[in-house]
């Protein structure tokens, strides 16, 4: 019942807002991208609150202070549920564009709002495309604006954390932005055991800045990352 409530808001919500489409492409067409960027975010911010409340989420937060707001990030966090994007876009201190999958663009009105917000999308099976998408997200992060990313690639849906693929993280190493490890505990509980519907503790942790420019390669910075990951599990 409950994943029919929140797949009912989402659509709900996303059809409700429809108009503001016109009001995001005029703001486009105008030049005024920080305009843009302030309707996007509010946008999507009180959906994802409102998503994290029906999820049934009692979510804790730590680690707030080791974001720095003065300059953009590259979050890099584990990935467990469906319900991460929305728990870690609700929390963090400072907005964020995602490193999404190919398919999500392909959702009406939803995948050109996070487009226009800065999104960039990976076709797993198309190496091209992905390189082309990752070197906009460094692109991104160069103009000032803050990315996330999940390295597994895929869902664990449990508490497990999957292998890094260790190129995501030249994002970060091509950029010289600094890296925010997020660990996300117990997510899966939301959305994975069928039939329950009962309220999950989720806790998110944004562990210490990482400086990229301080690790050798790709493979140095994932395993520090990951590792703080673990740390708060």
């Amino acid at each position: 019942m409950r994943a029919l409530v929140f797949q009912g808001y989402l659509w709900g919500y996303i059809l409700s807002k429809a108009n503001k489409t016109f009001t995001i492409n005029k703001l486009k067409k105008a030049g005024k991208n920080i305009e843009k960027l302030e309707l996007i975010n509010k946008l999507i911010l009180k959906c994802t609150k409102r998503l994290v409340k029906i999820s049934g989420a009692d979510v804790t937060v730590t680690g707030i202070a080791n974001v720095p707001l003065d300059e953009p990030v590259l979050y890099v966090g584990n990935h467990q549920s469906t319900m991460d994007i929305p728990i870690l876009y609700s929390t963090a201190p400072q907005t964020m564009a995602f490193v999404a999958k190919k398919e999500m663009e392909k959702i009406p009105l939803l995948g050109y709002w996070m487009k226009e917000r800065g999104c960039v999308f990976i076709d797993r099976d198309n190496a091209r495309n992905s390189l082309k998408a990752i070197n906009q997200a460094i692109e991104n992060l160069k103009l000032g604006h803050s990315m996330a990313i999940f390295p597994e690639g895929t869902r664990s849906r449990g508490p497990q954390v999957g292998d890094f693929k260790t190129g995501s993280l030249r994002i970060a190493m091509k950029s010289g932005v600094k890296v925010i490890p997020v660990s996300i505990k117990d997510s899966y509980k939301l959305t994975e055991k069928k039939g329950e519907n009962t309220n999950t503790k989720v806790t998110i942790h944004y562990s210490d800045a990482l400086d990229p420019n301080t690790f050798k390669d790709t493979n140095e910075l994932a395993e520090a990352v990951l590792a703080q990951i673990k740390k708060h599990l």
